[in-house]
């Protein structure tokens, strides 16, 4: 890169500060499904999940404090790419842990009714791992195939609303069903679950409180009872903490909270007194971003029609103003998505790899 173009990118590139990348940090980790995974993936709230998803027996017959990420210690590296959710392996107690059930997660925020027939793929291939590593051992031929339970774990504006057994979504022939392959899955629906159905832990109550308000038409109302529920224990860092997540989990995926009930949530807990609740300007730059993004995909979606998730993704991602600006005029001047994505890249590999470009 010559001199003079190289002078003519600091500008920009130092436009995207520290400030910006935690920003565009935050953005990611508070989108729904992250922001569940990132949960499940706690194996400490992971054990406190799985109580509330299992049955009673069934959670006497695993041991949990083994528990682990399956998609971290167990997996290959090709398999772990095809999960795009949450894999649990659990030994089983009693059994010298050569017993094992793997848990399989699948989020959804709608009601798709090819969920189970995804995780009916999923659970074929982590047998097929589990084959292939065991083929090597000498005992194989006492071999048998972990069990797979699979979880639909559902939070959206509706319940959850279609089948969670495979069979329905094959055409069999009477009398002949019970010769074709079916599982069912367990149904863990957020949406269903009313006041008296919460569970007594803390931690948990609020969890399962803010997944509901995110997708209600009274966000501010139910983040103001979330607060309620925490105040006791507010100054505790654990529980402070939890509450700045709840705040930015509506802020970047409620689509119902506004700024202006942003503001009215953050002064009704100052008025409790405690001043550090919450720094209102992280709140404010993240609004006015999800605002700038949301208006570039309004606009792609009114001139080409459908905006494929990867383009959607992409342009939340990014938090810097100035940059949100130049990709709104893009969107404008591009005659076709294809084109818009081509030069969405472009602004990707800016803001990924400033201090690299800052220091040349």
């Amino acid at each position: 890169m010559n001199k003079t173009r190289r002078q003519k990118m600091q500008p920009e590139v130092k436009d995207i500060s520290a400030a910006q990348e935690e920003l565009s940090s935050l953005r990611k980790r508070y989108q729904h499904d992250q922001f569940c995974k990132d949960n499940l993936r706690d194996l400490r709230k992971a054990r406190k999940f799985l109580r509330l998803m299992l049955k009673p027996e069934v959670i006497d017959m695993l041991n949990l404090k083994k528990l682990e990420l399956a998609s971290e210690s167990f997996l290959d590296e090709d398999l772990k790419k095809l999960f795009a959710d949450v894999l649990y392996r659990i030994p089983v107690k009693n059994s010298d842990e050569k017993i094992v059930v793997f848990i399989l997660i699948e989020l959804k925020t709608e009601s798709d009714k090819w969920t189970v027939f995804q995780q009916a793929k999923y659970v074929v291939r982590i047998w097929d791992e589990d084959f292939r590593k065991a083929q090597k051992k000498e005992n194989f031929d006492r071999f048998r195939l972990p069990m797979v339970i699979p979880i639909i774990f559902h939070h959206g504006e509706q319940r959850f609303s279609v089948t969670t057994e495979l069979i329905d979504l094959v055409q069999t022939l009477p009398g002949m069903e019970s010769y074709t392959l079916n599982m069912r899955s367990i149904l863990f629906d957020v949406v269903t679950l009313g006041e008296n159905d919460l569970p007594e832990d803390l931690e948990l109550c609020v969890l399962i409180m803010v997944l509901q308000a995110v997708f209600s038409k009274d966000v501010a109302e139910r983040l103001l009872a979330i607060f309620r529920q925490l105040r006791p224990k507010i100054h505790e860092p654990h529980y402070h903490r939890l509450w700045q997540d709840c705040l930015h989990y509506a802020i970047t995926s409620a689509k119902n909270f506004t700024d202006q009930e942003c503001k009215n949530v953050i002064k009704e807990t100052r008025k409790t007194g405690d001043k550090i609740m919450y720094d209102y300007r992280t709140a404010a730059d993240m609004f006015e971003a999800r605002g700038e993004a949301n208006a570039i995909l309004l606009f792609l979606k009114a001139s080409y029609g459908r905006v494929p998730k990867s383009t959607t993704t992409a342009v939340r991602a990014i938090t810097d103003l100035k940059v949100l600006e130049k990709l709104t005029i893009l969107a404008a001047k591009c005659k076709t998505l294809e084109e818009f994505n081509r030069a969405l890249k472009k602004f990707e590999t800016a803001v990924k790899k400033p201090k690299e470009q800052v220091s040349r």
